[in-house]
């Protein structure tokens, strides 16, 4: 068993590839993906004269960067991932060292390939700029498709062999810094600080998956929960919001002693105040 992340910018296709990979379907239209999302695929896999039955637990990573914390929290315990860009938008290309400093910053040098998707449209980068781009990592990339299947299952064979035989990759050196930990979601060290509404959402739910020391239960409950009180997670209100806050408490109170369920509302509420 492996966990990988599937990371890049929204809309790029991480879902559509994934879906590929699992199921062998495509569906074109744009689902936004809540916080993140775990699928498992089993692949035989050969590494010279070894032969390996290896299960991908597969994260799906929300692609909004107003939801750093969530992401952080999901990154969690992974042992590879990909980074996807998209080939008819050149931006996400130029957000590639963000997402890769991210990860690193809280799982340290794992195992990580590139995905060029979208490679049966028109693009609008090639070869040449994506080996530029990564010259530097030495990371395998793959143009891939998701609507044909292109690429989609070498690539994740390639993340499957270098997961189980890691290669030496990067040598990330002192500009990454010690590992990041979740501190930042004591928002009780800024006191006086204002969010927004999505800022406070994003905190939310990343504390409700470490009160519930299971990402991915808390992840579907958060998912159930949101679908519930009909809350659209991209654009929530403070009433939306609180909906959601006693929903999750109610559906958490199995699963978590009273004292702390009752302490990690009172944060939630304090921090609803803090909307600007």
């Amino acid at each position: 068993m492996k966990k990988m992340c599937v990371m890049g910018e929204a809309s790029v296709g991480k879902t559509s590839l994934i879906r590929r990979f699992v199921y062998d379907k495509f569906d074109d239209r744009y689902i936004s993906t809540l916080g993140t999302k775990t699928t498992a695929k089993e692949m035989q896999i050969t590494i010279g004269e070894e032969e390996y039955n290896l299960k991908f637990q597969i994260w799906d990573i929300l692609g909004s960067r107003s939801f750093s914390n969530i992401q952080k929290t999901t990154y969690n315990g992974s042992q590879g991932a990909f980074i996807v860009l998209d080939l008819t938008r050149k931006e996400t290309m130029y957000s590639f060292g963000n997402w890769l400093l991210s990860l690193y910053k809280i799982t340290g040098q794992i195992p990580v390939v590139v995905l060029a998707n979208k490679n049966d449209l028109k693009v609008e980068f090639d070869r040449e700029e994506i080996e530029a781009l990564l010259r530097v990592y030495g990371f395998p990339y793959f143009l891939t498709s998701a609507k044909t299947g292109e690429n989609v299952n070498l690539a994740f064979e390639t993340l499957g062999k270098i997961m189980i035989k890691p290669f030496p990759g990067l040598t990330v050196g002192s500009w990454l810094g010690a590992p990041e930990t979740l501190d930042g979601l004591d928002v009780e060290m800024e006191p006086g600080r204002k969010f927004t509404a999505i800022e406070v959402e994003d905190i939310i739910m990343a504390r409700f998956c470490n009160l519930l020391e299971d990402t991915d239960i808390a992840m579907a409950i958060l998912r159930e929960q949101f679908k519930r009180a009909n809350v659209n997670f991209m654009n929530p209100s403070v009433e939306d919001l609180e909906k959601v806050i006693d929903f999750l408490m109610d559906a958490a109170s199995p699963l978590v002693e009273p004292h702390r369920l009752k302490k990690e509302e009172k944060t939630y509420s304090n921090l609803l105040k803090r909307i600007a």
